[in-house]
């Protein structure tokens, strides 16, 4: 269905009213496969094929298991800052912080570089991912002041949304960040995509995360891999970027240096795996 076109009524100024051919399938495959998944859920859950025993095997797929999210939503509510009170400062706050902002800004150079691979572009120069390091540091503080309970970074799956749909256009993408503020303030819309299973779910990010991890491991092949000192980078930089973050959370308070909040800088840190394994600059 990918060189399927879909034939939709357009008006052009000396043609006057014509049939435009649309690629909808090719651009849209990721949406129309959640929607179609999503309806799927929805009339098995209305038919009660899928079981209302939460311990049964396909009870998660079920739609209505968070309608109580929609009823307690309000149909508009406008976000403004100090909404949850004065902000408040401490060491351990800004030091944990601090670790999840180093290690976001260390996943970020990959997700740039990986975007620009995907978008058909030169990898970005330093000046250009300065920008964007900046940019993610100035959300932010404008998250924390509006009281969100989370910093604002790239996101590996929206680059992976590029891979699939051929779109890297940057105006599309301050569309949806416009469209993505206004679902915010309507509480009612914005609550009904919580609805959306989590097989759902987990069958997007295996699409999209794994496409990532495909562009990234693309890369080498820039690489000379016919150098022993290449393949202990990128054998070293695989197995303790997988290995760490899986250790450091199968053994919780594992660091104790008896003070904690480096506890807490250094669990963050070694917890992710962009920074314990490094990123493609790594190989060289």
């Amino acid at each position: 269905m990918r060189n399927l076109n879909v034939p939709c009524f357009g008006w052009k100024k000396n043609k006057g009213c014509a049939v435009n051919r649309f690629p909808f399938f090719k651009l849209f495959p990721v949406i129309l496969s959640v929607l179609l998944v999503w309806l799927l859920c929805y009339i098995l859950t209305i038919t009660d094929v899928l079981p209302n025993d939460k311990d049964s095997y396909g009870y998660d797929a079920r739609t209505d298991l968070k309608n109580q999210i929609i009823a307690d939503s309000k149909w508009f509510r406008f976000p403004y800052p100090g909404q949850w009170g004065m902000p408040t400062v401490s060491a351990a706050g800004v030091l944990g912080m601090l670790a999840g902002a180093l290690s976001t800004a260390i996943e970020s150079v990959g997700d740039y570089y990986a975007c620009a691979r995907l978008a058909g572009a030169p990898p970005p120069p330093t000046h250009a991912i300065n920008r964007g390091i900046c940019m993610e540091g100035i959300g932010c503080i404008l998250a924390g002041l509006w009281g969100t309970g989370n910093g604002s970074t790239s996101y590996s799956s929206d680059i992976g949304s590029i891979g699939i749909t051929k779109v890297g256009s940057r105006m599309v993408w301050i569309v949806f960040a416009i469209i993505s503020m206004l679902l915010g303030c309507f509480g009612k819309l914005g609550a009904v995509f919580v609805t959306i299973p989590d097989p759902v779910i987990g069958g997007i990010f295996i699409t999209l995360f794994g496409l990532v991890v495909a562009v990234g491991i693309s890369n080498l092949q820039f690489v000379d891999l016919n150098s022993t000192r290449n393949l202990f980078i990128t054998g070293s930089a695989i197995i303790l970027g997988l290995s760490v973050p899986k250790w450091m959370k199968t053994n919780p308070g594992v660091i104790d240096t008896g003070i904690p909040d480096l506890n807490q800088v250094i669990t963050v840190l070694m917890g992710t795996g962009m920074f314990v394994g490094g990123d493609r600059k790594s190989v060289v």
